[in-house]
């Protein structure tokens, strides 16, 4: 028996692993005004950083793939395939997961071929439940098993960050508008953090240093041992800080589980901004 994964780009999964675990994503849409970009397949993700920094005045706004997209996708792995899993963010943030319903009642009618799982959370928590199941399935897993282990991490999979300002989230609409505009008055470095499928302002020091401190605290030291870790930098600049973040933090993984540095890609990026670092646990 044959089973694909399927994930979406704001699963923030490294390329190398993507492709190591056969896994298929389905990018996201960015938008810079007018023009459009097919996540990490239009735009590659230090472009997309570069004009962030360069075109202050012109927000990114992000759309979900539509369910068009999602079945052209599901009938060319159902050629190959019996079946199909396939895992996305949060609903609660986003229509992908609802498009990907939409796609496989296309590709699918019976609807016993693709299952699918909503992370309920964001980026390589995404990431972390993706290639969960994968391993279920390349140790000889059905499809039931590998849906089960999926579901069955959900309440373990978090993700959370320290954006330098609010106003990517407050303009796409995944946060109140007076939180974004005290935080920016205040000169707050906020840590956020999904709970419950959406996004939650956890703290708001006054320092990177504190909000990093404050991240760690709630996504690493209240769940150590973890599974799996995964630092996360948006642009170039804060690469060198994932790096030595993880480093130090590793102690605090169980033995054999995953420790990794990955790039926050557009989709996520463009609520994100310059400068965020952020942390994707499993436990």
């Amino acid at each position: 028996m044959s089973i694909a994964v399927v994930t979406d780009s704001t699963a923030d999964i490294p390329s190398d692993l993507v492709e190591e675990n056969d896994l298929t994503t389905v990018p996201a849409f960015v938008r810079f005004g007018n023009e459009e970009f097919r996540d990490k397949v239009d735009i590659a993700t230090e472009d997309f950083y570069a004009r962030l920094a360069r075109d202050k005045d012109v927000f990114p706004t992000t759309s979900q793939p539509s369910p068009g997209d999602f079945k052209t996708v599901y009938d060319g792995l159902l050629e190959e395939h019996d079946e199909i899993v396939s895992i996305h963010i949060s609903s609660a943030v986003s229509g992908t997961y609802a498009s990907a319903v939409a796609g496989a009642a296309q590709a699918d009618p019976s609807g016993e071929r693709i299952k699918h799982v909503d992370s309920r959370s964001a980026s390589m928590a995404t990431g972390w439940l993706a290639l969960a199941a994968r391993r279920v399935i390349n140790d000889g897993g059905s499809l039931t098993d590998a849906v089960s282990e999926a579901r069955n991490m959900v309440p373990r999979v978090q993700f959370g960050g320290t954006p330098e300002t609010l106003e990517y989230l407050k303009r796409g609409g995944r946060l109140k508008g007076a939180q974004a505009l005290m935080a920016n008055i205040l000169n707050i470095r906020p840590v956020l953090a999904m709970v419950d499928g959406e996004v939650e302002v956890l703290a708001k020091p006054r320092s990177h240093r504190r909000a990093m401190s404050k991240l760690i605290s709630a996504l690493v030291e209240d769940h150590s041992p973890l599974t799996n870790l995964a630092v996360l930098h948006a642009d170039s600049s804060s690469k060198g800080e994932a790096e030595d973040v993880l480093e130090d933090l590793k102690s605090h993984v169980a033995p054999g589980g995953m420790t990794i540095t990955a790039t926050i890609g557009p989709a996520i990026g463009a609520h994100l901004g310059n400068g965020t670092v952020g942390l994707a646990v499993s436990w």
